[in-house]
């Protein structure tokens, strides 16, 4: 049998590569158009602002006060519209990402000078950073593959992620930058089952710089000291990361001390959203699905059910930590299952969870599915879950509290319905109880022509996590080749079930 010539091989790889990527982005340009439309404006409101905030007053005023408010287009059945939103908020994103702002704000002023808020310039310009992410991400994913199992795996692992519907909708249609951090948080765990120390630190630092949501690999990086040896190695990759989130923050930090911090990490994770779900399709939706209520502060047998997530994803955590100390003893392979369990764990069990942080799962378990095949149902569920969670503002009628928060918001709404009618129309106009009634009658319709889609992907959600969980608990290492082999050193085999 005649052997293909090797540069064929490379040539069709690249050209894989190429053909890949080319379709990754193409396909994010041809969604972008419905982001004015279909997009969640509140988000790009935030982020266009803090731009112009960044560009206009130096970018280390981020964290002193809001933004000015800005013209943003609303378009509407009737035709487009041009207001203000009347809402501000201070920039609720660690420093990297406030350089990332910077140089959008830089290049809107450059494009559109007078920098119009969700046009489809806008949205361009706000989205290309996260799709050369989404890029990034893919290759993360295809290292971690290839680490263990080079082969075709790796390669479909790369264009399976630049494909996924969730990471399309929420870079180019919602407007959102998760990718970012994630896309570093990637490179991180490909560094740390390499054993690139120096460059896994700077990796943490980076994701931490980005988002607060890196907090959820903090046990990654617990696992790694307790199965590293020598332990010197990652504990000294800890303290590169201290020092390069120290340097990153370091002009936010000589301009208004810790106010950064505070901001985007205390008040982010301790003290915002004290809600149960923030239509994550997770344990605690199912709750306000039959209560009408996402209090998470609500007391539930004697303790707030806040701190009964908080208690069960402490559980599921430490027993899981233990579970891969006993199975995997010393063997490093458990980092990637370990992060799918992490972090899925952190999105299904607590509360105060948003729809997006389930997209911090779908690389490592895609990878994961690449290189063992009993994680593919778990995959596809979630993605289908995931999909409806990042669209939920395009198909769903009324949120699943509408009902119960109608007597807060019914005395504004009427007043404001009011306001809008024609002087000599409003003594005519329907008093506020029965205006009440019309109200919630319109919400109770709206509510079950999509509450059953609901409880379909919240059960969806469950049993893929349940799923994901078992597999995960049935892994065992297979064994390798000597330590002293060359094989070892270059090849990890692929994880091998119980």
């Amino acid at each position: 049998m005649s052997q293909v010539p090797a540069s064929r091989i490379s040539g069709r790889t690249r050209d894989f590569w190429l053909a890949a990527s080319l379709v990754g982005i193409v396909l994010r340009l041809i969604l972008l158009p419905l982001s004015p439309r279909c997009g969640f404006i509140n988000d790009h409101d935030d982020l266009a602002r803090w731009s112009i905030q960044a560009v206009d007053k130096g970018v280390l005023t981020l964290y002193d006060g809001p933004p000015p408010r800005w013209n943003l287009v609303v378009w509407r059945p009737e035709g487009p519209t041009v207001l203000q939103r009347n809402f501000d908020s201070i920039c609720a994103y660690p420093p990297a990402t406030a350089y990332v702002l910077w140089a959008c704000g830089v290049a809107f002023k450059a494009i559109s000078p007078d920098r119009l808020i969700n046009t489809p310039t806008s949205r361009t310009i706000f989205a290309l950073p996260a799709i050369a992410a989404d890029l990034l991400l893919a290759a993360g994913c295809t290292a971690i593959v290839s680490t263990y199992r080079p082969s075709r795996a790796a390669r479909w692992a790369y264009l399976g992620v630049l494909l996924l519907p969730p990471f399309l909708w929420n870079t180019s249609v919602w407007g959102q930058i998760d990718s970012l951090p994630l896309a570093a948080a990637t490179w991180m765990i490909v560094a740390l089952i390499r054993h690139r120390w120096i460059a896994a630190g700077a990796l943490l630092a980076l994701t931490a710089m980005l988002k607060p949501q890196a907090v959820l690999f903090l046990p990654v990086w617990l696992l790694v000291v307790v199965l590293s040896r020598p332990i010197w190695k990652p504990l000294l990759a800890l303290c590169i990361a201290a020092l390069v989130a120290f340097l990153i923050a370091l002009p936010f930090t000589l301009h208004s001390g810790l106010r950064w911090w505070q901001i985007s990490y205390v008040t982010n994770i301790l003290s915002g959203y004290p809600n149960t779900t923030l239509m994550a399709f997770n344990l605690w939706y199912p709750d306000v699905l039959t209560s009408g209520s996402d209090d998470a502060l609500a007391l539930w047998h004697g303790l707030s059910k806040d701190v009964w997530g908080k208690l069960l994803l402490g559980a599921t955590l430490l027993g899981g930590f233990i579970w891969m100390l006993r199975r995997w003893c010393k063997d490093d392979r458990a980092i990637l299952p370990w992060t799918v369990w992490t972090t899925l764990a952190a999105v299904m069990l607590p509360t105060r969870v948003h729809e997006r942080y389930l997209l911090l799962v779908l690389p490592f378990l895609v990878a994961a599915a690449a290189l063992h095949r009993r994680f593919v149902p778990g995959l596809i569920l979630l993605l289908v879950v995931a999909t409806a969670q990042v669209t939920w503002p395009v198909w769903l009628r009324a949120e699943p509290t509408a009902i119960a928060s109608l007597g807060v918001n019914a005395k504004t709404e009427y007043q404001t319905w009011r306001d809008s009618m024609p002087p000599q129309q409003r003594d005519a106009a329907l008093p506020l109880k029965d205006f009440v009634e019309t109200l919630r009658a319109d919400l109770q319709d709206r509510r079950a022509a999509t509450v059953r889609y609901e409880w379909l992907f919240v059960g969806l959600a469950l049993v893929a996590y349940v799923l994901t969980a078992g597999v995960i608990l049935s892994l065992r290492p297979v064994p390798t080749a000597s330590p002293e082999s060359a094989a070892s050193k270059t090849f990890y085999p692929t994880l091998g079930a119980a």
